[in-house]
């Protein structure tokens, strides 16, 4: 039988926030080439949209969610 590795912590609203701002800095360029008119982007403007949307809601969730849980890894961590 393999040995399970061991968990990593990882910092999820941190890779949330790098990837939420990729997508801002893509929706701007899709709005500047747009504006433009070098480039017709106005779908590449509504998936740069909701690509953003979407990291936003990730890291409001991530917050809640490790605050949901940080009593009672407390908890735990009291009980040693």
């Amino acid at each position: 039988m393999t040995p399970v590795p061991p968990s990593v912590e990882i910092n999820h609203a941190l890779l949330f926030s790098i990837g939420t701002g990729l997508w801002g800095i893509a929706l701007a360029v899709m709005v500047v080439l747009d504006l433009a008119g070098i480039y017709q982007a106005r779908v590449w403007i509504w998936v740069c949209g909701a690509g953003l949307i979407l990291g936003i809601a990730a890291i409001i969730y991530s917050k809640f969610s490790w605050r949901a849980r940080q009593p009672s890894a407390q908890i735990n961590r009291d009980e040693r």
